[in-house]
C-alpha cells in the first residue's frame, strides 16, 4: 500500500499567494496558517510603513531622529494590537461565529492581508534608503491599498458571501487604517 502524505504549503509561500490570490487562499490555506505569523507579517509590514513615514518627515525637518524610532514602533503596535482589534470588530458584526469561523482564523487572514503591504514597504525602504526619496506615499500607502481586496475576501467568507456587507467592511477597515496614518502624519508636524 503506498500512502502519501500531504503536502504541507510553506507559511511564505501562502503569504505570496496572498497578494496574487487571495480568494482561493482564504478558503483553502488559511485554517494551517497559526494566527502569530500572520501578525508577523503586518506588524513588519507596518513597521517598515511607519518607518517610511518618519523618514519622509526627519528628511523636512518636522522630526528628530528619536521621534522616528517612536513612529517605528508605533507602527509595530499598529500593525500588531491594531490589525487584530480591526479584525475581532469585523469578525463580531460579521457574525462569523455563526458560520463556525474562529476569531483566530479572522485574525490570521486579516494580519496575512497585508502582505502586499509588506511588499511595498519593504521596497519603499530600499528606495528611500538608497535614493533618499520620500516614499511613504508612494509605496505605503499603495501597499495598505493593494491589501483591501485579501481584507474583502476574507470579510466575503466570514458574513457568507454577503457582498455589500463586505464592500461596507473593507472600506471601514481601509478608512480606519489611513486615518490611523494620517494622524500619526499630525504627530510629526
Amino acid at each position: 500500500m503506498n500512502t502519501m502524505a500531504p503536502v504541507q504549503t510553506p507559511h511564505w509561500k501562502t503569504a505570496l499567494n496572498m497578494i496574487l490570490n487571495p480568494g482561493e487562499v482564504v478558503k483553502g490555506q488559511m485554517g494551517k496558517v497559526p494566527w502569530p505569523y500572520s501578525l508577523l507579517i503586518s506588524g513588519l509590514a507596518f513597521t517598515l510603513f511607519f518607518l517610511q513615514t518618519g523618514l519622509d518627515l526627519m528628511r523636512t525637518g518636522k522630526i528628530e531622529a528619536s521621534s522616528v524610532i517612536l513612529i517605528t514602533m508605533l507602527g509595530l503596535l499598529y500593525g500588531t494590537v491594531g490589525v487584530a482589534m480591526i479584525a475581532v470588530m469585523v469578525w463580531a458584526l460579521s457574525q462569523a461565529e455563526q458560520r463556525n469561523i474562529t476569531v483566530e482564523w479572522a485574525i490570521s487572514n486579516f494580519a496575512l492581508g497585508y502582505s502586499p503591504t509588506f511588499v511595498y514597504a519593504l521596497t519603499g525602504l530600499i528606495f528611500s534608503l538608497l535614493f533618499g526619496w520620500k516614499t511613504a506615499v508612494a509605496f505605503g500607502v499603495t501597499g495598505v491599498l493593494w491589501a483591501l481586496r485579501p481584507t474583502l475576501f476574507t470579510i466575503k467568507q466570514m458574513s457568507g458571501e454577503r457582498v455589500p456587507f463586505s464592500i461596507a467592511m473593507t472600506t471601514l477597515c481601509g478608512a480606519i487604517i489611513m486615518v490611523g496614518w494620517a494622524l500619526l502624519g499630525k504627530f510629526g508636524g
